[in-house]
């Protein structure tokens, strides 16, 4: 009884403090740019983490630079993954999400004015736009995350990837950083709106430089990835 209202308030705080950050950012953007949305949003997650109570470990990789830009492969299981992303974040860094998201009042909006990439799946023209501005993304010196399976697994466990994340770091020529999240499916799994507190960590794998390696093929690279965040979800 007690952890059902303490989640109910945990998520209570959760949509006041989603609410206002979505309004100061949809006033800021028109005066200070779209980039002034960056420093809002890694300022958003590391409060929603405050207010539900969730502890982050975080596994560095010390060959990162935090000068560079990257993309970022992570497992998706929970919407936590996002806040927990982001507020672990050292540079501007931009999500691709798909266009749905904007529908909802008022976040919705803020994200249609963000610098973070919409995508509607179902739909190849806006897919290829896409893909596009997220070569426009990293080539103004942005990050990319990409969740290459999609959308959350149900029940925690690594879903089929797509090809559009590594086709991506190819053409790129960016270097891949595979990351792994555990944990945050024990907070709030898909289809469960009941929040737990707890600990989560996030491990950033060895970087992949896919640039003059003839080597290398979008099917190498999907599986070579997936099989690297298999092992370490497995211990």
């Amino acid at each position: 009884m007690v952890n059902k209202f303490l989640s109910y308030i945990s998520l209570m705080l959760i949509a006041l403090v989603t609410t206002i950050f979505a309004v100061l950012v949809m006033l800021a953007i028109p005066i200070f740019g779209k980039r002034i949305f960056f420093p809002f949003a890694k300022l958003w997650s590391q409060i929603l983490l405050i207010v539900s109570r969730i502890e982050v470990l975080e596994i560095m990789n010390e060959e990162i630079d935090i000068t560079k830009s990257y993309v970022y492969i992570p497992n998706h299981s929970s919407l936590f993954d996002i806040p927990v992303l982001l507020s672990r974040m050292k540079g501007n860094t931009r999500i691709m999400y798909k266009e749905e998201l904007e529908e909802i009042p008022i976040f919705g909006w803020c994200l249609k004015m963000s610098p973070f990439i919409s995508v509607k799946r179902e739909d190849k023209e806006n897919s290829l736009e896409g893909f596009r501005q997220a070569l426009n993304a990293i080539n103004s010196s942005d990050s990319i995350i990409i969740f290459p399976e999609g959308t959350r697994s149900e029940d925690g466990s690594l879903g089929i990837f797509k090809k559009g994340a590594f086709l991506l770091a190819m053409k790129s020529g960016k270097e891949i950083i595979p990351v792994v999240i555990k944990g945050t499916n024990n907070l709030m799994s898909k289809g469960n709106f009941t929040l737990n507190s707890g600990k989560v960590s996030i491990e950033y794998l060895p970087i992949i430089n896919t640039k003059n390696n003839p080597d290398i093929t979008v099917a190498s690279l999907l599986n070579n990835i997936r099989g690297l965040m298999l092992d370490k979800l497995s211990k």
